[in-house]
């Protein structure tokens, strides 16, 4: 439940900064059409950019490399 609440948070939150930062108006059909497609390719982008942090991490190796004398070093 705290993860959907912080999810719609954030989303409200980036709404509420492209309407001020474009400045519209969503009481006028134009400008709302218009905030419509903002917000859409906002999102657009957010998703394509998670993807790529996602595909990053799944590419990275997280096993430690073999030692091949064994799981412990000597001192020597």
């Amino acid at each position: 439940m705290k993860i959907t609440i912080s999810i719609l948070k954030f989303l409200f939150l980036g709404a509420l900064f492209i309407v001020s930062n474009e400045n519209l108006h969503l009481n006028e059909v134009q400008e709302r059409t218009e905030f419509y497609g903002l917000f859409y390719s906002w999102l657009e982008t957010l998703f394509n950019h998670s993807m790529q942090i996602v595909g990053y991490v799944t590419d990275s190796e997280w096993l430690p490399q073999e030692n091949p004398q064994g799981p412990f070093e000597e001192i020597t």
